[in-house]
């Protein structure tokens, strides 16, 4: 399985895409009793991705995969879960493209602001996530999208951003996961240090995203 995380713009992604590989190789349940394999690919030139991985020496690989062949030059055991972080699309949509020809799910990353709404739904000059995805159909194998979610991060406690923007991505057609990632300076500092031990406090959410991507079917 290849799960492709992907935003328009800075959105906690790369954040996202290491605490995510995190909690599938830790989250135990009846589905996987010892957690999963995971295997990371920075398909984003500035290679933070990679870089963190060797810095913080993850108990994963993670490959540096920048590329429009991407779904050409990847390679993925079949037991492996593929975490993909891709490039921003309003920079590198030839790179989202290669990789939405191979994902098996997408993970749109966004905050509950205005700006990552607009970004999403009304770019200016650019093609939205959503039609992104819609096109690759004819370019992958079984010859429909892959199936899409959206992760609400950097949210604030019982703030009614969350809920609105819920609301209204939803009304544009996406399918919101319920889970969500907390705004919390640990995340925020995350990157370039060690991943943790345990998916706790501020990290739980990533164990809650695994879990209900399990009770949806998404994730076997």
């Amino acid at each position: 399985m290849l799960i492709a995380n992907v935003s328009p713009r800075t959105g906690g992604k790369t954040t996202d895409s290491g605490l995510l590989a995190r909690a599938l190789r830790t989250t135990k349940s009846k589905t996987a009793p010892n957690g999963r394999l995971v295997k990371g690919f920075d398909a984003d030139h500035s290679k933070q991705f990679w870089q963190w991985a060797q810095t913080a020496e993850f108990d994963f690989p993670v490959d540096a995969l920048a590329s429009a062949r991407f779904h050409r030059e990847y390679e993925l055991a079949s037991d492996v879960i593929g975490v993909v972080d891709c490039g921003h699309t309003e920079n590198h949509p030839d790179i989202t493209d290669s990789v939405l020809r191979v994902a098996d799910l997408v993970i749109l990353h966004m905050a509950p602001t205005s700006g990552d709404f607009e970004r999403i739904v009304e770019p200016v000059d650019k093609t939205t996530i959503a039609d992104m995805i819609k096109r690759c159909a004819p370019l992958r194998e079984d010859g429909t999208p892959p199936p899409a979610v959206v992760l609400m991060n950097r949210t604030v406690a019982n703030a009614s951003s969350v809920k609105n923007y819920r609301k209204e991505m939803t009304a544009e057609g996406w399918d919101v996961l319920t889970a969500t990632i907390p705004r919390n300076e640990k995340l925020a500092q995350a990157i370039g240090f060690p991943l943790p031990e345990r998916m706790t406090g501020p990290f739980a959410g990533f164990e809650a995203v695994v879990l209900e991507l399990e009770q949806r079917g998404i994730l076997s």
